[in-house]
């Protein structure tokens, strides 16, 4: 087991690491609705909706850098593609509020800046119910000159980091920022400046990077390897065979979640399960996953071997999750005090 003083090492390093953020930045758009001001409109057969008040944050590849600014990360660079409309600016906002470093977003007239609005209606006595969410997603593939100014921000913004996530979030192939073609351009650096981190995590697409570290969740990881399984649940046991394949193919150490049960951590020849930290209560898993990818570079990144990091990030996503309503995030002090609560 980690020692307190070693924790408080690890941590101690965060504020002078350099991380980079590229991919799929969201804008997580909450808009409260007053059903009690509804009134039956006079053109239409419908009732209003009334939005009383607004709440913006930056979700998806956005939600790794809300983790890594609440761990007290020295310095947060972002690199993504928004569109120029207001979604774009409050995104972009947003970001800066957080401490992240914008210089590298672009922004593209040819683009839709990706938002999940999510209305929340709100009725007598302050019953609130969120409804359908409204997803606003790029339908077709960037240009090859989006994909160059990617390329070319990419090139600029690493020499100036520790480590480097990948946020690769769009489901469908092409549609986000990560390309095919970037994520080539990903891989290659990879292999050019094995000094540095570099980790990627993908809901659909972890199968496809070579020479960085992963983390994708168990089921991630089983259709990495057999992209038509339709089962329910992966043991333990099939994880770390599953676990031994991704390693032949990615060349990099890598992580597996397993939910609650923790974090299967794969580094060379050594396969080792570090179980998750028990939590009391009602929890809140949204989000869980970017607050252990935060945890486990920052660590890698400040020297932390992967078992540490692997130790920290079950410790993050053990306070994020308790976070009832809102996407987590824990400070390096939550942490500490987690860790003695054990």
């Amino acid at each position: 087991m980690m020692m307190k003083s070693r924790l408080q090492e690890i941590l101690g390093g965060f504020g002078d690491s350099k991380i980079l953020v590229i991919g799929d930045f969201y804008l997580d758009a909450y808009w409260i609705i007053d059903k009690t001001r509804s009134t039956l409109s006079l053109e239409t057969p419908w009732h209003t909706s009334p939005v009383v008040d607004q709440r913006y944050s930056p979700g998806a590849a956005g939600t790794v850098t809300n983790n890594l600014n609440a761990l007290g990360v020295g310095s947060v660079y972002v690199v993504g593609v928004i569109s120029e409309d207001g979604f774009g600016t409050t995104l972009v906002n947003q970001l800066n509020k957080n401490g992240c470093i914008t210089d590298f977003m672009i922004s593209s007239s040819d683009r839709v800046t990706p938002t999940y609005l999510k209305p929340i209606h709100r009725g007598y006595e302050n019953v609130a119910v969120e409804s359908s969410r409204f997803d606003i997603e790029n339908l077709v593939p960037s240009s090859r000159n989006l994909e160059d100014q990617v390329i070319e921000n990419l090139n600029a913004c690493v020499p100036l980091v520790d480590g480097i996530i990948v946020g690769d979030q769009m489901p469908y192939d092409n549609l986000g920022v990560i390309t095919d073609r970037v994520r080539e351009e990903i891989c290659r650096l990879a292999i050019e400046l094995p000094e540095k981190i570099f980790y990627a995590d993908s809901r659909t697409r972890i199968g496809r990077y070579k020479n960085l570290v992963i983390k994708p969740n168990r089921f991630e990881a089983k259709r990495a390897i057999e992209p038509e399984w339709a089962g329910e649940d992966v043991n333990i046991d099939e994880v770390k065979e599953i676990g031994k394949t991704l390693l032949s193919h990615t060349g990099q150490s890598l992580f597996i979640t397993v939910g609650c049960s923790g974090i299967v951590v794969f580094d060379g020849d050594e396969i080792s399960h570090v179980p998750g930290i028990p939590v009391e209560g009602q929890v809140d898993p949204v989000g869980a996953g970017d607050s252990v990818s935060a945890g486990l570079v920052t660590s890698l990144c400040c020297g932390g071997s992967y078992i540490e990091a692997a130790i920290i990030g079950n410790l993050v996503a053990s306070i994020t999750v308790t976070k009832i309503g809102t996407t987590g995030t824990a400070s390096p002090d939550e942490v500490i005090n987690r860790f003695l609560s054990l």
